[in-house]
């Protein structure tokens, strides 16, 4: 999977360029959920949601960031397809589960990388599994298929919120 934090800036027209793009690493004992999970263990047995800022402040610790988003980003020939990361939800024991959240972009120019919404508003849930956990910090912390293997789930536009970089609802979850 390759996921980038990238700065952003929103232009007229609901557009956005995306610059400055920093790879991050979710999986692996030193991944971004391992790290979240084993230093908060207590809060990481509970369900819990992880916004943009929180993943930020795990993968750059040292450096206040704002106006960045997370994008997991495919290519395939000569298409590249962006899904901007909304927020992570998740419970952690022997194994850590999650639901990925991510709204569609669509990729406008390359050079500089400009998008926007896809045409149909849409939440995509991406179920997720790591093998590794509170109750299981050695594990490998690789990617695993889910219990339920199941494929993801597209939400419709009556639950979709305005783009936002900060996240700033993921706290509400808690």
């Amino acid at each position: 999977m390759s996921f980038k934090s990238y700065a952003i800036h929103s232009t007229i027209d609901e557009l956005i360029t995306l610059e400055d793009p920093q790879p991050l690493v979710f999986s692996g004992r030193h991944g971004l959920i391992a790290k979240f999970v084993l230093s908060e263990k207590n809060r990481a047995m509970r369900p819990w949601k992880l916004c943009v800022g929180e993943i930020h402040a795990i993968a750059f610790p040292a450096t206040l960031l704002h106006d960045r988003a997370i994008v997991f980003e495919q290519s395939e020939d000569a298409n590249r397809s962006l899904m901007w990361l909304q927020s992570i939800s998740g419970i952690s024991n022997s194994k850590t589960e999650m639901m990925f959240s991510f709204i569609p972009l669509a990729v406008l120019t390359q050079n500089p990388l400009t998008a926007r919404r896809a045409a149909v508003d849409r939440t995509y849930g991406e179920d997720l599994m790591l093998d590794g956990g509170v109750l299981s910090p050695d594990g490998s912390w690789h990617w695993k298929k889910p219990h339920l293997a199941l494929g993801g789930v597209v939400l419709g536009s009556a639950l979709l919120r305005p783009l936002s970089s900060t996240g700033a609802s993921c706290a509400e979850a808690r």
